[in-house]
């Protein structure tokens, strides 16, 4: 497999504009089963690759599967390798958010412009997940599909984190200063810079991801049945942990500990099929997510911050012992915390022409799923299919 990426004309949201950009990677897979005794079978994998940037990657995966009347049970490990994308490495969008593929340097708040410093260049995620599930049968109406998960990122990569300085440069290619969108102030008399700021990615040191996922499907007749899915997700993300100071600036804020998701999620369907002599079908949808708060560069989207400009606190600065605080766009809320209903219907009139009706968010709930972005209200479908026969004969 060959992935090669050459841009053929300038990007101005990247720091290197004036020249192509090219990335290749190469590589293959392997994967073996056998059968063991007492009805066990292995499954194993491997997969290596070749990344120009990035140097040669190993992935391996293993599982054991066990039968048993109506299901399975499974164990199994992988791990994979994450390359930060070129935007995570080479990006200057609206003089704010930069790459880090080379670092970048910075004079930060509190300091003199001679004094600069430089982010840790990004590395590739590697991730480590053991899950633990069962598949199948429970009875004769019950399907049940059941799994739990640890996994573990080393270099865990970051969404955009803010930065107290002024950025200089993306690896060796300069930033203007006249470019910036907070390029701060420098008080005359000292010659100390404050008030400047820009978001960049990191590698986190590790962070350990675990959750519970359950499905089931009732099938109480030929014509009516229920899907419930219920996911749980946690993360020692949210621990006051020096290892999550992804910014190095000596305080984990909030927006460093931020799970960025749910925590619990479900969602149900109970379908009626085969109706009208098996000519029509209604589905009816229920959907609840956990309110959760969400930071993503200069996006924020919180419960206390609601309504107000965003900002986030990033401690007491030791250059000039200061608070700190990073500067974010409007805040609108925490994301979630909504349940919402869908209804679709179809009907076939006859083997080529049949159609479907479908309500998406019934009753106009508040929907945002993700900071920046609109909220989604009611959503109202519909499509006529025509199946037009290729006149073929068996």
């Amino acid at each position: 497999m060959i992935r090669k990426t050459t841009p053929t004309h300038l990007v101005p949201s990247l720091a290197d504009a004036t020249q192509k950009i090219e990335v290749t990677q190469f590589g293959g897979a392997l994967q073996l089963e056998q059968k063991l005794p007492a009805g066990f079978k292995l499954y194993a994998a491997a997969r290596v690759d070749n990344h120009s940037v990035f140097g040669n990657l190993f992935a391996p995966k293993m599982g054991l599967v066990k039968a048993v009347p109506g299901g399975a049970f499974r164990v199994t490990y992988g791990r994979a390798n994450a390359a930060p994308i070129i935007l995570f490495q080479s990006a200057s969008v609206f003089g704010l958010v930069f790459g880090n593929g080379d670092g970048v340097r910075y004079v930060p708040n509190g300091a003199q412009l001679s004094s600069v410093s430089v982010t840790e260049k990004l590395k590739v995620e590697e991730i480590g997940t053991w899950e633990i599930g069962y598949k199948g049968k429970i009875g004769k109406k019950l399907y049940v599909d059941v799994n739990g998960y640890y996994g573990n990122s080393k270099n865990f990569l970051s969404p955009a984190i803010t930065v107290g300085g002024r950025a200089l440069s993306v690896g060796a290619i300069p930033i203007p200063t006249a470019g910036l969108l907070l390029p701060g102030t420098v008080n005359a008399q000292t010659g100390v810079l404050s008030g400047a700021a820009f978001s960049t990615y990191f590698n986190y040191g590790e962070v350990s991801s675990y959750g519970v996922d359950l499905g089931i499907n009732y099938f109480f007749s030929d014509m009516v049945s229920l899907a419930v899915k219920y996911s749980w997700f946690g993360s020692d993300i949210t621990k006051d942990n020096m290892k999550n100071d992804a910014n190095r600036d000596g305080f984990v804020s909030a927006e460093e500990k931020s799970l960025n998701a749910p925590k619990n999620r479900i969602a149900g369907t109970l379908s009626f099929s085969n109706l009208a002599k098996g000519k029509m079908f209604v589905n009816l949808s229920a959907r609840w997510v956990q309110e959760h708060d969400f930071y993503s560069g200069s996006q924020i989207g919180t419960a206390a911050g609601k309504g107000m400009r965003g900002s986030v606190y990033g401690g007491i600065n030791p250059l000039n012992n200061q608070p700190r605080f990073y500067a974010k766009n409007f805040n609108w809320g925490a994301l979630g915390g909504f349940t919402t209903i869908d209804v679709s219907a179809g009907y076939r009139f006859n083997p080529m022409l049949s159609l479907g009706v479908g309500v998406s968010n019934l009753f106009d709930v508040e929907m945002r799923e993700f900071v920046g972005s609109p909220s989604i209200g009611r959503l109202i479908s519909a499509e006529l299919k025509v199946h037009i026969p290729n006149g073929s004969k068996k």
